[in-house]
């Protein structure tokens, strides 16, 4: 994959993060677990330009197909970073959705699945 793609999964990430204006310790390690799984310096997260709600459309889909839908599924995994999907996180997981085609009651279901195996076995280790 493309530096340039890496970069914008990780501002997307970011921008997930920083959508409820509350950015927690669980949800920097997480950014951090990010960079390092995309080759990226981890230091370059302490100066991220997180990609605001109203532009993660156009930057999914200009991503390579074969890896949007898995961005999706990690902005779902960034969202429940801190066990709690604000209604702005949640949000920007439902333009993410919609960029993509996904139906608004699918998203939520996908939300409503990963909270409840947060509940029953944490948060994933090494998030894919």
């Amino acid at each position: 994959m493309e530096i340039s793609d890496r970069r914008n999964i990780c501002q997307l990430v970011a921008g997930i993060l920083v959508s409820d204006d509350l950015v927690t310790e669980e949800e920097v390690a997480f950014l951090r677990r990010i960079y390092l799984r995309f080759g990226l310096p981890v230091e370059d997260a302490e100066t991220v330009q997180p990609i605001e709600a109203g532009a993660a459309s156009a930057t999914l889909r200009q991503l390579p197909e074969q890896v949007q839908a898995k961005v999706v599924a990690l902005l779902v995994e960034a969202a429940i970073a801190d066990g709690v999907v604000d209604g702005r996180e949640r949000a920007y997981l439902l333009v993410a959705a919609a960029a993509l085609g996904i139906e608004a009651d699918v998203m939520e279901q996908r939300i409503a699945t990963r909270l409840e195996r947060l509940d029953e076995h944490g948060p994933l280790s090494n998030p894919r």
